[in-house]
């Protein structure tokens, strides 16, 4: 197995697996890329320069990977599957400016990969089962990234692009938002996998803001955001009443939307990223 190996055939795919006496492992979500089209799509719209620093998440097979590395200088590449490792190493052993960390993209401190402390870009394929802590992740180290070109189930691109304050408005959407500029830049049909996921995917590229978009401390935000769509059949007051999170009181929670001019019957769906803020301020003032 050389980088010659024509990686997005899904034939190629399938006969790299079964040398090896491998499957696609469901615990990874790992549906593998192999539409030459997408991955062109996707390393034109990262806008890469010889000169840049690039973290991929969960580099497979390397499809990704080796045209990431003709593209940039430095280029890591993190995969938690010790049994995909070996392979991956073996189809970038062309690349010297690659490093394959055998590691938990969730456990890994992002910024230690890059010590000089340059900003660096985020690409990836990610497995469907992880996309909301991976966001999390993103937006922790959201200093040191310039943006992200990330492909997602649709249905959760979707969920955090909606527009705030709709009945498609999520508290992870609310989340992603309040940190970041997100757009859906194209579609990926579930042909361009193997093995064939369920649903379709969609390529994002969500850029971190330099200043978030409220005012309140990150944990109160939070928490209000969270508790707000923890019952979502539920007025915002009888949420935040309920919420195990916040454990305020009844006078407490009608004090703070009295507070933040928020009506007691609103729900959270309704609410802004400007609203939620003025609450969240709130619970700052009773910390």
């Amino acid at each position: 197995m050389t980088q010659s190996l024509k990686l997005t055939s899904p034939k190629v795919v399938q006969e790299i697996l079964q040398s090896q006496g491998l499957r696609p492992r469901k615990r990874f979500g790992q549906n593998f890329l192999c539409d030459e089209n997408i991955v062109t799509k996707i390393i034109n719209a990262a806008e890469l320069t010889p000169s840049e620093s690039v973290l991929e998440i969960g580099g497979g097979l390397g499809t990704l990977t080796q045209q990431i590395a003709g593209s940039s200088q430095d280029v890591a590449v993190i995969e938690i599957d010790s049994d995909l490792v070996p392979i991956l190493k073996n189809n970038l052993a062309g690349f010297p400016n690659v490093r394959v960390i055998h590691d938990d993209a969730l456990k890994l401190n992002w910024k230690s990969l890059f010590p000089d402390k340059k900003r660096f870009k985020c690409l990836g394929n990610l497995p469907y089962n992880i996309t909301a802590p991976l966001l999390e992740k993103l937006i922790e180290t959201r200093s040191r990234i310039e943006f992200a070109i990330w492909m997602l189930q649709i249905e959760v691109a979707q969920k955090i692009t909606a527009p705030v304050g709709t009945r498609e408005t999520s508290s992870l959407g609310i989340f992603v938002q309040s940190f970041c500029d997100v757009k859906i830049l194209f579609r990926v049909s579930q042909n361009a996998f193997f093995p064939k996921p369920e649903v379709g995917s969609a390529v994002l590229r969500i850029s971190p803001l330099t200043q978030p978009r409220f005012h309140a401390s990150d944990e109160s935000f939070q928490r209000i955001v969270r508790s707000s769509f923890g019952m979502r059949r539920k007025t915002l007051y009888r949420a935040l009443c309920m919420a195990p999170q916040l454990n305020l009181t009844p006078e407490q929670v009608r004090s703070m939307l009295s507070n933040a001019c928020i009506e007691e019957s609103r729900r959270g769906e309704t609410l802004s990223i400007d609203e939620f803020d003025r609450i969240a301020q709130q619970l700052d003032f009773l910390a």
